[in-house]
């Protein structure tokens, strides 16, 4: 390559660009509301980000976040690895006559 040719990078994906700027606003809302920060983990954001991405896009996710805390359902497993769920993020058990 010469120097007289111009360096070019990979187009930007502006798709997922916006995605991850959404995500990141949300799971920084989340940790601000979060009493106890140190216990979540970046992983559960990473796997929970996307689903809540493609269902409420269209709406503020440092709103979304205050509306949704304490709601991860089965993401709390791994938004807070190692912890038993809080009960109302708990997934239903059932007794064995069900």
């Amino acid at each position: 390559m010469s120097r007289s040719e111009p360096i070019t990078s990979p187009a930007r994906n502006h798709a997922l660009a916006e995605a991850l700027a959404w995500i990141s606003k949300f799971a920084h809302a989340w940790k601000a509301i979060e009493p106890a920060p140190h216990s979540l983990s970046i992983d559960g954001f990473i796997i929970w980000g996307p689903v809540l991405y493609e269902k409420h896009r269209n709406e503020d996710p440092v709103e979304l976040a205050a509306r949704l805390y304490g709601q991860s359902g089965e993401y709390s497993r791994y938004l807070y690895p190692g912890h038993p769920p809080k009960s109302k993020d708990a997934l239903p058990t059932f007794g064995s006559d069900v």
